[in-house]
């Protein structure tokens, strides 16, 4: 199976891999084009390239549209390829829906093959997800081991639904191309050494600083060798090495690599292949969807071993398969705000359009298709994975904050859409209504900090709120001064408002499912203060269900008072040496450990009054600049300024943490510590449309390839719990 693994940003930037692209693809058509022998080629799982490409040569469409209709280009069923817990379980699905999309634009027709060559682990609800789309074959080799079942096996989701799958054998994705294409094509295997002047080709470097920094050189014309003699040693040692991991007498040979061009050479080594190997194998080039077709009518699937759930296994024998779980915080920045676009689109935008909809508004298809379109564009392996390099994570960065402004819109124009059909009865012109929408689908309660700008009238100090029913929710002044604001008109320069701004605390109770509540915004002489306040103490906070102590080291106790339970010494921070890279932690041999107990915190209170509690902590913490070798870290201190909120709202049983860091150390892994004290066998976490039980003791994972680690995802909570508390 021939076939490309294309990163579509991660060494370089998008832009600059696109022109790598272009250069692939060109070469693949002119292939299809001239060789009628060239059975297909397999563009990674992915269809986003298509576009990528199309974007730039337009013209050649139509050979583009040719060769997926005949099955010869192969795409998808993915839009693009994302390191999958790092993003949200409807961005899955969207994924694969414009993966489909894409794909019969040009086209195509969907397949029943999910090939995904990348994710560091698999999602327990795939195969369900995988299912509904029509796709009952999976292909993947992280999250899996040899110990673990054969090449082929049953994967099972956690409702019981299952398809067929693949971890490949030893090379995974990649035993053909190294164990046969490059043998003999390049005359090596594994050896990757260059060696100036060997073939006629030109190996061109930028030398000026105009070049990127360690670019390296780029073969032009790279000389097409051919060496046929030693052929069946390197397909006979292939079989060798990788036969008995397969099940039945098929053998699945991946011709393909990262950023992989096809060969012209591919169908004539195949015939020469088949000559020297007489009748002992027949060798057929094909696609995916073909050699499982085959598959199915020879798998004897009461045999097979079935897995369930999902598969984050470590690499115990093998070759460069890691799970790799390192990569869950690698760039937690770029996770922190997948996560708020991601809610943007499916918990603001979408609903507020659908409801604005419902009353008569257009649809705003184009702006959404245009959020999810950044959104997805981000959701490539390396790149959402956080081991990209900067130029990578700026332009990500960029996209998700398209995402941002993308969401605004669609929900300012949907919520002032709904305003302004409003039908409020014998009510004066010059009446200020507060509208609360909730565009979740069941009712809830919450406390929100209102920024109104009022008309300014002298002695104006604060607002009370007013349904026609008559209730006034409870509130909590903040800050009160005089504004002016612009006021925007089509038919008209802006104009200036003269204002009142005044924030303050809200507490909205029973908001409707889907809804808004609408409240009469009434100016008041006198501010809305009450006497009570959950700060019992300048270092203390108290509600219904909780007692919060801040600590002089800027840690919390946190007492439950239904339960009595007192945990101590909460978000402290721990720094240790790291010598590994954005994928894989790697502890340096002599470290030191460094934690924040014995530091001294500056301790302010915030906010204080009847609905909300804040108090602040502040103090550096000192650490190794970074580490002078990969034995030990370095002797010189630097401090990292830290920030802490913690704020306990009326009625919430949950204390909420904001830590702020600002880093000045390299070569370091740090992490927030809150001991749980709890004894237990089992973490539970939420992951995508499931919650996840994994045990909290490791696998003896000595004489592994990878060693085990208690690394693992979430998506918003993480849970430890045994019979009497949790």
């Amino acid at each position: 199976v021939s076939n490309t693994h294309w990163d579509r940003e991660f060494r370089r930037s998008f832009e600059k891999t696109r022109r790598n692209l272009l250069v692939m693809m060109d070469t693949v058509l002119d292939i299809l084009d001239k060789d009628s022998e060239y059975h297909s080629f397999t563009l990674d799982g992915q269809s986003i390239l298509l576009d990528d490409y199309l974007e730039l040569r337009p013209e050649n469409r139509k050979r583009v549209e040719r060769f997926i209709q005949k099955g010869r280009l192969v795409a998808g069923p993915y839009f693009t390829l994302a390191e999958e817990f790092s993003i949200s379980h409807e961005a899955l699905i969207r994924n694969l829906i414009w993966g489909r999309k894409t794909l019969a634009k040009y086209g195509g027709k969907p397949g029943s093959v999910a090939y995904t060559p990348s994710s560091w682990g698999q999602t327990g609800q795939l195969p369900q997800i995988l299912v509904d789309f029509g796709l009952n074959k999976m292909m993947f080799y992280r999250g899996i081991s040899w110990h673990e079942t054969k090449a082929e096996y049953l994967w099972e989701a956690p409702d019981g639904t299952r398809v067929l799958a693949s971890r490949f054998a030893v090379y995974a994705r990649y035993n053909w191309y190294y164990m046969v294409h490059r043998a003999v094509t390049r005359g090596k295997v594994f050896d990757k050494d260059y060696r100036w002047g060997q073939y006629d080709e030109i190996p061109f470097r930028i030398a000026d600083d105009l070049g990127e920094e360690n670019s390296g050189f780029e073969l032009k014309d790279p000389a097409l060798q051919y060496d046929k003699s030693r052929l069946k040693e390197a397909i006979d040692n292939m079989i060798d090495t990788e036969g008995d991991h397969f099940t039945t007498e098929i053998f699945l040979a991946m011709n393909g690599h990262d950023i992989s061009v096809a060969h012209p050479l591919e169908s004539q080594i195949i015939k020469d292949a088949q000559e020297v190997l007489g009748n002992r194998y027949t060798i057929e080039q094909t696609s995916l969807e073909k050699y499982w077709a085959e598959m199915e009518n020879i798998l004897n699937q009461d045999e097979l071993t079935v897995l369930v759930g999902e598969r984050r296994s470590y690499l115990k024998e093998g070759m460069w398969t890691n799970l790799f779980p390192g990569t869950i915080s690698a760039r937690t920045y770029l996770k922190q705000k997948d996560f708020i676009a991601s809610a943007a689109l499916v918990y603001s935008a979408e609903p507020f359009a659908s409801l604005a909809f419902v009353l008569g508004s257009v649809y705003p298809k184009r702006y959404l298709e245009r959020g999810w379109r950044y959104l997805l564009s981000n959701h490539t392996h390396d790149a959402n994975g956080g081991c990209a390099p900067d130029s990578v994570c700026l332009d990500m960065e960029y996209r998700y904050r398209k995402v941002g402004d993308i969401s605004d819109i669609i929900v300012d124009e949907a919520m002032a859409y709904i305003a302004c059909h409003l039908s409020p009865v014998e009510q004066n012109s010059d009446v200020m209504q507060l509208i609360v929408y909730n565009p979740l689908p069941f009712a809830r309660d919450a406390v929100v900090l209102v920024d109104a700008e009022i008309p300014r009238a002298p002695g104006n100090r604060s607002f009370s709120l007013q349904t026609d029913a008559g209730a006034q929710p409870l509130c909590q002044p903040v800050t009160n001064e005089n504004s002016s604001i612009f006021v925007d008109n089509i038919w008209d320069v802006p104009t200036i408002f003269s204002t009142n701004h005044i924030r303050q605390y809200v507490k909205f109770e029973n908001l409707p499912a889907l809804g808004y509540r609408t409240y009469r915004v009434q100016s008041e002489k006198n501010e809305i203060r009450s006497s009570e306040s959950m700060v019992t103490r300048p270092n203390q906070m108290e509600n219904e269900y909780l007692v919060v102590t801040i600590s002089g080291n800027g840690t919390a106790t946190i007492q439950c008072k239904k339960t009595g339970k007192i945990h101590n010494q909460c978000n402290y921070l721990l720094d240790q040496g790291e010598a590994g890279s954005a994928w894989q932690h790697k502890d340096i041999v002599h470290d030191q450990k460094f934690n924040s107990l014995g530091v001294s915190a500056n301790i302010a209170v915030l906010e204080e009054g009847p609905l909300v509690g804040i108090i602040r902590a502040a103090y550096d913490f000192f650490v190794p600049e970074s580490y002078s070798d990969e034995t030990r870290r370095s002797s010189g201190m630097v401090p990292l300024p830290v920030e802490i909120e913690y704020r306990l709202e009326k009625d919430k049983p949950y204390l909420q943490v904001r830590l702020t860091v600002i880093n000045r150390a390299k070569d370091h892994w740090l992490r927030a510590i809150f001991p749980a004290d709890i004894k237990t066998n089992f973490s539970w976490a939420d992951s995508h449309f499931d919650v996840v039980a994994r045990p909290v003791p490791l696998p003896d994972s000595t004489g592994w390839i990878e060693q085990a680690k208690g690394t693992h995802p979430l998506r918003t909570f993480v849970d430890l719990h045994n019979d009497q508390e949790g």
